[in-house]
C-alpha cells in the first residue's frame, strides 16, 4: 500500500476544509443561513417596546416601516436596511393600543386602526401629529381601495367604509352577512372593484363585498365545513388569486370574484400553525409566518383537560409558484426558532419584515436567485 506523504496529508486536510466550506456556502446560498434575516430593533428599542409590537408596514417609496404596538402607540423606522432609526410618533391625538396601520402613497397618509377610532397622520416622515378619522371603536384592520379612494376598516362588529379619508372622511357601515362579526383581515381588488374580508367562525371565515353586496365564499370551499376563522389574506392581483391562512391551513382560491375554487396548499405543513401572510408580486412568492398558538378559550369556572399545544410552530416559510406548487421551505436564520407574529413584504426595496413573538423586528433580503 502506498504510503501518504505529509505534504499529501496537509492537500487533503484542505480538500476536506475546502468541501465543508463550499457547503455551508450552499446552505447560506439556498437561504437557510443566518446572514439574510438582521434584528433591527436590537439596541435601537427598549424591551417594553419591542415586545409589544404587534404589526409591521411599509412605504416603500421613502424606505420606512412603521410599526403597531400595544399600548405604546405607533413606532417610525427610518434607514431599515442600512442604520435603523426609530422615532415614536407623538403628537395630536393620543395613541396607545393600535391593532394595524396602513401607508396610503397616493395621498402620503398614515391610518391607524386603534381601540378608540381611526387616526390619520399627513405626511408621516415628517413630525406632524394623529388627527382623529372618526369612525369606529374596535378596529383590527384596514385596507383601502386606490380606485375609489376608500379606505375600509374592519371591527368586532363588522366592516365601515370611508369616502375622502385622507381630506373629508365620511363612514358608512357596510351591513350585509359579515355584521356582527370580527373582522381579523381585510385586502383589496381594485382592478375587480372587490373587497375581502377574514372573519372569526361567527362570521364563516371568508366573504366578498362587490357592488354594495357581501358575499361568503365558504359555500365554494366544502358542501360540509366552514372555512373557519380567518386571520389573514394576501392576494395576486397579476393572477387573480386569493390565499388565505384559516383554520383549515393556508388556502388557495382562484378568481375569488368569479368562479371561487379553493385548494389547500399546506400538505405536509399540518404540524405547524400559521398566523400571517405577505406576497411578493415581483418573484410570486408567499411568505408565511408561523407560530405556536394560544389555548382557546374556555367559560369561567369550566374544568377542561390542558390541551395539547404544539410548541414546534416556529420560523417564516416561503413558497415559489403558490399558485400552483404547494412546497413550503423555512428560510431559516435567527427566526427558525421564533413565533412570528406578522410578515410585512416591500416590494420595491424587496425586502421582507417579520415581527417576532420573543422581542424583535426582523428584515429579511431574499437571495438574487429566489
Amino acid at each position: 500500500m502506498q504510503r501518504m506523504s505529509p505534504g499529501n496529508c496537509r492537500s487533503s486536510r484542505f480538500s476536506l476544509k475546502a468541501i465543508m466550506l463550499l457547503s455551508i456556502a450552499a446552505l447560506v446560498l439556498a437561504g437557510c443561513g443566518t446572514s439574510y434575516w438582521t434584528n433591527i430593533t436590537e439596541k435601537g428599542l427598549a424591551p417594553s417596546v419591542v415586545s409589544s409590537i404587534s404589526s409591521v408596514v411599509t412605504d416603500p417609496a421613502h424606505d420606512i416601516i412603521y410599526t403597531t404596538t400595544s399600548g405604546q402607540g405607533v413606532w417610525r423606522c427610518t434607514n431599515p436596511g442600512t442604520n435603523p432609526n426609530w422615532t415614536h410618533m407623538l403628537g395630536g391625538a393620543k395613541l396607545d393600543f393600535v391593532s394595524c396601520v396602513l401607508y396610503e402613497p397616493t395621498h402620503n397618509v398614515l391610518y391607524a386602526a386603534a381601540n378608540s377610532g381611526v387616526y390619520r397622520w399627513a405626511n408621516p416622515a415628517s413630525s406632524a401629529s394623529w388627527n382623529s378619522a372618526n369612525g369606529v371603536g374596535g378596529n383590527s384592520s384596514l385596507a383601502y381601495d386606490p380606485a375609489r379612494d376608500m379606505l375600509y376598516a374592519g371591527t368586532m362588529a363588522g366592516v365601515y367604509g370611508c369616502t375622502n379619508p385622507a381630506s373629508s372622511p365620511v363612514w358608512a357601515d357596510t351591513g350585509g352577512g359579515v355584521e356582527g362579526s370580527s373582522i381579523y383581515s381585510l385586502v383589496c381588488d381594485p382592478a375587480h372593484n372587490v373587497l375581502y374580508a377574514g372573519t372569526d367562525t361567527q362570521g364563516l371565515g371568508i366573504w366578498k363585498y362587490q357592488g354594495g353586496v357581501w358575499t361568503n365564499l365558504d359555500k365554494n370551499f366544502s358542501a360540509s365545513k366552514s372555512i373557519g376563522s380567518t386571520w389573514s389574506l394576501a392576494y395576486d392581483s397579476a393572477r387573480d388569486v386569493l390565499y388565505a391562512v384559516t383554520d383549515k391551513g393556508i388556502l388557495r382560491c382562484a378568481k375569488p370574484g368569479t368562479t371561487p375554487s379553493w385548494a389547500s396548499i399546506s400538505e405536509g405543513m399540518s404540524s405547524y400553525t400559521f398566523g400571517s401572510l405577505a406576497y411578493d408580486p415581483g418573484h410570486n412568492m408567499l411568505y408565511a409566518g408561523a407560530v405556536v398558538p394560544g389555548p382557546p378559550p374556555t367559560p369561567i369556572g369550566t374544568k377542561v383537560p390542558t390541551p395539547k399545544v404544539n410548541t414546534k410552530s416556529h420560523g417564516v416559510w416561503a413558497c415559489a409558484n403558490p399558485n400552483t406548487n404547494s412546497s413550503w421551505t423555512d428560510t431559516g436564520g435567527a427566526l427558525i426558532s421564533q413565533d412570528i407574529e406578522d410578515v410585512c413584504f416591500d416590494a420595491t426595496q424587496r425586502v421582507l419584515y417579520a415581527v417576532a413573538v420573543q422581542k424583535a423586528v426582523w428584515r429579511y433580503k431574499p437571495p438574487a436567485n429566489h
